[in-house]
């Protein structure tokens, strides 16, 4: 098989395997105990799991839901950006909206005590426990959902029976996919050019 044949084999895998996430009906989380750090007595997300098999960073929204690392149980994925959330613990988007701004917020910082600030306010919508920043940093929250937060490439995973926690995800944007097939395939596709020496 020549180079030109082979190029174009490789494209049409590429992109008739690039629409195939999430194929799976049946949806499933695995958490494998691990935590990005401890603020006693308790671990502070993203913690360690997979989602259908595949490595994933897991936000904890649910306080109330205890797990323990080799837990696994069924979900609904509902996107945040979308209509309906009935499927989800909260059934409304605003609320999921502070706390994907409280999430993104914890990811902008490397200081250990602010991510857990963040979380804990996180968790104050589901029953957490009450620091006193709670009201200041979801008032925050609030007000850059008002101001037009939109969630964009956050989805809520949210158990289908009683046991599990409720978790937010953040997926790469499709976009941002297509421009990483885009250079995958002009790579193949495009001819090197030969050094003259």
């Amino acid at each position: 098989m020549g180079l030109r044949p082979l190029r174009w084999l490789l494209v049409i895998g590429i992109l008739a395997f690039s629409g195939t996430a999430k194929a799976d009906p049946l949806n499933t989380v695995k958490v494998d105990g691990s935590y990005a750090f401890a603020d006693p007595p308790y671990g502070m997300p993203p913690y360690g799991g997979t989602l259908n098999g595949h490595s994933e960073s897991f936000y904890c929204v649910d306080f109330s839901t205890p797990i323990s690392g080799g837990d696994s149980w069924y979900v609904t994925i509902t996107n945040l950006t979308g209509s309906n959330f009935l499927s989800t613990r909260l059934g409304n988007q605003t609320s999921y909206l502070e706390m994907a701004w409280l999430i993104t917020q914890m990811m902008g910082t490397k200081d250990q005590s602010q991510q857990a600030a963040y979380q804990f306010a996180i968790w104050s919508f589901t029953g957490g426990p009450n620091h006193q920043t709670n009201a200041a940093l979801v008032a925050a929250a609030l007000a850059a959902v008002q101001h037009g937060f939109t969630g964009q490439g956050f989805e809520i995973l949210s158990p289908t029976g009683s046991m599990g926690q409720e978790f937010l995800i953040y997926v790469p944007e499709p976009s941002v996919l297509l421009m990483l097939g885009i250079g995958l395939i002009a790579l193949v596709i495009l001819p090197r050019k030969r050094l003259v020496s």
